[in-house]
């Protein structure tokens, strides 16, 4: 007995573990905070709110009084009292009498730390971090407006962790006098020259070149939101084209990918910033963000860049076999395109607001073909999900029950020459087994293959097959089990519940980290079910471990040696049997009502 509570307490300490990794894990977004965070300087963490604890961080300004033709270098740093790092941040200078915005940020770009963003329709009014590494100080420049007089205050957005955060902490005032100065006008170069035109990109689309657009059909009436087009030109390049409809400060990307998954992937923007149109290389990391290349690669050269009527176009030679970020890319060979729109600043892209990807694999050096992109079916993944819960959060949290507690149950009640508890346990764990297995293949197919991952970043994956190998191997050790009474019938007991407890373990476990999956788009409410399972299911253990030892020593020498009849409280235990296996069904159902619904 002592043997399953502490399997129980194992399970209940990994699921905890489970819900602090998912609770403390980063979510600063890698390449700064997003410009719908202006307004409320929020991170707008699911299930978060800020910390009530002091702040570690501040805010220091290198004066207190200075004039408006002047510059202000800010210290975004921890406290001396602290040894805590943040991993993003957002700042923004207020006027203390009126609380608007005001003023511009500059930042060192080769530090790599920061970046200036537009807030309020007003370019560079605010600044955030470029990569969610832990920073101990970030030094930025900012600059008051030319006739401002009074007196500004600096709120920062501190953020620790996923849900360690701190909003709008408040820097030392500063006092600024306005200067004598009076500021230039400039005229942008670019407005008085003639812009150049956006080619038909619609002409020769399966014909000469590969297209792949979106919404489907779109090609046929000229009218794409996005659309990308590509062919060969020689031996090491081939032409692309990148079009789409973006309004101000946005940007359209292709990435070559392939997995179909975000992450390690190639990327081509095409962006328009402050009116200044260009075309980038960037690189998708495998936390799923993205970095610009500073150097453009070899070959990689951009042609054409336009705009009109509120769609951008950019004209690109591109190798075919050519290395980023270490991670060595050929075009010749099958890739998913991934495409995206979304705003972006001066140098880097932010997170999309729209995104397509194509639902199979294309060779972009010989497919001349009209490919639309569309939505793959989630019915694959949502199967593999649903089945999975049955088989462990149903059929083997209930199944496990059996042979720990309701032996001396249903006495002399047998089903094809088997007592009923065992018939139970067994119809139980062959559903869990055969649901495993199924969704273990299920999964496979709907992702081709093995796909290679940090098993830091996701663990799912990796921890799935352990859980599957151990529960596949489960009824082949049953089948070899010795008789009752053999000597080393207690190794098999051993063997078959430690196996059995790892794969139960480690299936909850891979459920938990299953709903932090960008894939599975399960809600947060997810996590209170699967705590409530849990709580259900350690609960039931104890009252029953309990009763158990109870009747045990109740129990006297007739009634033990009798085994014609239940054990004593036999009728309490059915009970809290048949209230536990509805409520895991019930929770078991609310999780499934989520996965059909992502």
């Amino acid at each position: 007995m002592g043997t399953s509570l502490s399997a129980v307490c194992y399970l209940w300490i990994i699921a905890l573990v489970c819900l602090c990794l998912r609770f403390d894990s980063v979510i600063a977004n890698s390449n700064g905070a997003p410009t719908a965070s202006c307004t409320s300087m929020s991170p707008d963490h699911d299930g978060g709110s800020p910390s009530n604890d002091p702040c570690p961080f501040e805010t220091v300004p290198s004066q207190v009084e200075m004039f408006s033709n002047e510059s202000l270098t800010l210290t975004i740093q921890t406290k001396l009292s602290s040894s805590k790092t943040f991993k993003g941040f957002l700042i923004m200078g207020f006027d203390s009498v009126t609380d608007v915005v005001i003023g511009t940020f500059r930042t060192d770009l080769s530090q790599g730390q920061s970046q200036p963003i537009r807030c309020y329709d007003t370019y560079d009014t605010a600044a955030t971090h470029r990569s969610a590494t832990g920073k101990n100080s970030v030094t930025i420049e900012w600059i008051p407006p030319i006739d401002f007089d009074g007196v500004v205050v600096f709120k920062t957005t501190f953020v620790e962790a996923k849900l360690t955060y701190w909003i709008k902490e408040l820097s030392q005032q500063v006092k600024i006098t306005r200067s004598d100065a009076t500021p230039t006008t400039t005229i942008d170069p670019q407005s008085t020259t003639e812009q150049p035109v956006i080619p038909d990109v619609y002409e020769g689309c399966g014909i000469s070149k590969g297209c792949a657009a979106a919404p489907a059909g779109c090609v046929g009436s000229r009218d794409c939101s996005m659309l990308t087009t590509y062919k060969r030109v020689d031996d090491n390049h081939l032409q692309l084209e990148v079009y789409g409809q973006i309004s101000g400060d946005e940007y359209v990307a292709v990435g070559f990918s392939t997995d179909r998954e975000m992450g390690v992937d190639s990327v081509v923007e095409c962006a328009n910033y402050r009116n200044k149109l260009g075309a980038y290389q960037s690189y998708n990391t495998p936390e799923k963000s993205n970095l610009r290349v500073e150097s453009q690669l070899p070959g990689f050269n951009m042609t054409l860049a336009a705009f009109s009527d509120g769609f951008i176009y950019c004209n690109v030679l591109h190798p075919i076999s050519y290395t980023m970020n270490n991670v060595a890319f050929d075009l010749s060979q099958p890739h998913y395109l991934l495409m995206a729109t979304g705003p972006t600043g001066d140098y880097n892209i932010q997170e999309h607001n729209e995104e397509e990807i194509s639902s199979s694999s294309v060779v972009l050096t010989n497919a001349l073909c009209i490919m639309y992109f569309k939505e793959a079916s989630r019915v694959l993944k949502q199967l593999h999900g649903s089945f999975m819960v049955i088989a462990w959060l149903m059929a083997a949290s209930a199944g496990v029950l059996m042979p720990r507690y309701m032996k001396k149950t249903w006495v002399g009640k047998q089903f094809m020459k088997k007592d009923l508890w065992f018939v139970f346990h067994q119809g139980l764990m062959v559903l869990a087994w055969c649901l495993t297995v199924v969704g273990f293949i299920i999964i496979f197919v709907d992702v081709g293959g093995w796909v290679s991952e940090s098993v830091s970043e996701n663990p799912h994956p990796l921890i799935g097959c352990i859980t599957t190998v151990l529960a596949f191997i489960q009824p082949f050790m049953a089948l070899m089990r010795p008789l009752p009474d053999a000597p080393n019938r207690y190794i098999f007991n051993w063997a078959h519940m430690l196996v059995g407890y790892s794969a139960h373990i480690l299936a909850i476990t891979c459920i938990f980290l299953a709903v932090e999956m960008d894939e599975a788009e399960l809600p947060y409410e997810t996590y209170w079910i699967l705590t409530a399972h849990i709580c259900c299911y350690v609960g039931a253990h104890l009252i029953l471990t309990y009763l158990a030892r109870r009747d045990y020593s109740a129990a006297d020498f007739t009634l033990k040696s009798d085994g014609s009849r239940d054990a004593q409280g036999s009728k309490l235990r059915q009970g809290i049997l048949a209230g536990y296996v509805c409520i895991i069904i019930g929770l078991g159902v609310a999780v499934i009502a989520f996965i059909a619904g992502a």
